[in-house]
């Protein structure tokens, strides 16, 4: 072999070494790109966040596993659809094509908050962030979107807010309270000794007896509104729930406050004894009782019944109308304090929160079943006072 071929020799060795080197090289840069790749896809595919890419003409392309956790399609169901009527419904699709269009001529989005739907048609508070992306020549492509749920989270920012507006309230509502009970005794001791002193003339006695079921009215709303703001702990003895039902719907109807209805009270024979404090008890039947009052037309009937339930540990106490009933949006609402359906003047809104709080209080339960034009049930349960051994006719 002469030198020009020795040489040649080497040179193609050193080629196919620099060739094996580069080709390894290139493989390696291979993998570690499709290990970046799927490493990429699946931080997209996996993420909490909805993220979803669309074309020019606002079709989905990519939809991830965040995206039918949090709007209910699933990817087959999603690629394909315009983005816009997708999740952008109920009067929100206007602004989501707005939305689309500013991305779509290059602006991008941080954080954007709004509001989009799910499949089943459920609202979804979300922060928005959209970016395009363009070609080599600075076209827009595609566009990448990011949907952060924060519903929950705004739920408890909403929930808080109201805490806040409520306790404020409870301080307005106690101020009120009681400036009215100052008023309101010197007034019904006065309507009271009227009543007295008017001997035989009928129009007077009629007058105060007038005043007298009016100042009682003004003093039960000052008593709630003391309640609501300066809550007592409650002195929890054994009692008869039915003797409290009864003891209480009888003076509602002495007052006049039922005498327009009729009162019907099937009341269960079985030992009704609970634990719980009686002025709180009280309370809760009549707030109850005067809610249906003011619900019904003079004739309406009001239905009191207790019974036992299954396992003996509970008393069930139902109150039910046949007035107007609540409407189906009112009725998640009912608790909130200040919150009423009845007509100005009637009701201050303080009635089922303070009756809701009072059955808490009594580690019971509360449901409310209603229909609009055919009345309101008001459910109540009440832990029993199986430990205690209970006498005939024991006094309370």
């Amino acid at each position: 072999m002469n030198a020009k071929d020795q040489k040649t020799q080497e040179y193609t060795l050193q080629l196919n070494e620099i060739s094996e080197t580069l080709q390894s090289l290139v493989w390696k840069m291979i993998n570690e790109l499709r290990e970046s790749e799927q490493r990429y896809r699946y931080i997209v595919e996996f993420a909490a966040d909805a993220i979803i890419t669309m074309s020019k003409d606002t079709h989905v392309t990519s939809w991830n596993k965040g995206a039918t956790a949090i709007f209910g399609y699933s990817e087959e169901e999603a690629v394909g659809k315009p983005i816009d009527t997708l999740i952008a419904k109920n009067g929100v699709s206007q602004e989501a094509a707005r939305l689309s269009s500013q991305v779509l001529q290059g602006i991008v989005l941080k954080s954007l908050e709004a509001m989009r739907y799910t499949k089943e048609g459920e609202p979804r508070h979300v922060l928005i962030s959209a970016a395009p992306i363009t070609n080599d020549d600075g076209e827009v492509e595609e566009v990448s979107l990011i949907y952060k749920d924060i519903t929950e989270l705004k739920q408890a920012h909403e929930q808080l807010v109201r805490t806040e507006k409520q306790a404020t309230l409870g301080i307005i509502a106690g101020s009120i309270g009681h400036e009215l009970n100052n008023l309101v005794g010197g007034l019904l001791l006065h309507a009271r000794l009227l009543k007295e002193m008017a001997g035989e003339n009928e129009k007077i006695r009629e007058i105060a007896d007038l005043f007298c079921t009016n100042l009682e009215k003004v003093a039960l709303h000052g008593k709630n509104l003391l309640s609501l703001s300066r809550p007592t702990k409650p002195r929890f003895e054994p009692m008869d729930l039915n003797t409290v039902i009864n003891e209480t719907t009888d003076t509602l109807i002495l007052t006049g406050l039922l005498k327009h209805f009729k009162v019907d009270r099937l009341l269960c024979n079985e030992s009704s004894y609970v634990y719980g404090d009686r002025n709180l008890l009280e309370q809760l039947i009549r707030n109850l009782e005067i809610n249906a009052a003011h619900a019904m037309q003079p004739g309406g009937r009001l239905i009191i019944q207790t019974r036992m339930l299954k396992d003996k540990t509970f008393c069930e106490v139902t109150i039910a109308d046949t007035g107007c009933g609540i409407p189906a949006d009112a009725m998640e609402k009912i608790f909130q304090p200040f919150y009423t359906t009845k007509s100005e003047g009637q009701g201050t809104g303080l009635g089922l929160p303070i009756v809701k709080d009072i059955v808490e209080k009594h580690n019971g339960t509360i449901r409310l079943e209603s229909e609009v034009g055919k009345g309101t049930r008001v459910v109540i349960t009440l832990p029993v006072a199986n430990d205690i051994s209970f006498t005939q006719g024991l006094s309370i």
